[in-house]
């Protein structure tokens, strides 16, 4: 008698969700897009990321402090061009909410270039020698 139970609870589950309609959003596939992201004064350190447009700013964020070994202070991270007007300020926003757009399929997904710069944490006159 439980199988009949769980049965029809999943029944009337699965109900509730047909009946919603267009009060619930659908399920979206991932979207994907390739992160080129450059440090402006130094080529060398220049690396890539795909990521989903769900992917949040601060993440992004967190991936460059990584990639430097994390002793990052004052990251600044831009979209494009490294321009006041393109600072991604916004920690909590996602790629989808500045607007980027991406494709279904991660081996398609389309390239950003996110230009940073940033102070090694600890030093006011950085020396790049020393940096890594």
């Amino acid at each position: 008698m439980a199988i009949m139970g769980d049965l029809s609870t999943i029944s009337t589950v699965n109900k509730q969700f047909e009946n919603a309609g267009a009060e619930t959003e659908c399920f979206e596939e991932s979207e994907w897009v390739q992160l080129d992201m450059k440090l402006i004064d130094w080529s060398y350190m220049d690396f890539s990321r795909t990521v989903q447009v769900t992917t949040t700013i601060h993440s992004i964020k967190e991936v460059i402090k990584k990639w430097h070994g994390g002793k990052i202070a004052r990251l600044t991270v831009c979209k494009e061009t490294f321009s006041e007007n393109n600072e991604l300020r916004n920690e909590n926003s996602t790629l989808k909410d500045i607007g980027i757009r991406g494709n279904a399929n991660k081996e398609e997904a389309p390239v950003l270039t996110l230009m940073y710069d940033f102070k090694p944490d600890g030093c006011d006159n950085p020396d790049p020698i020393l940096m890594y």
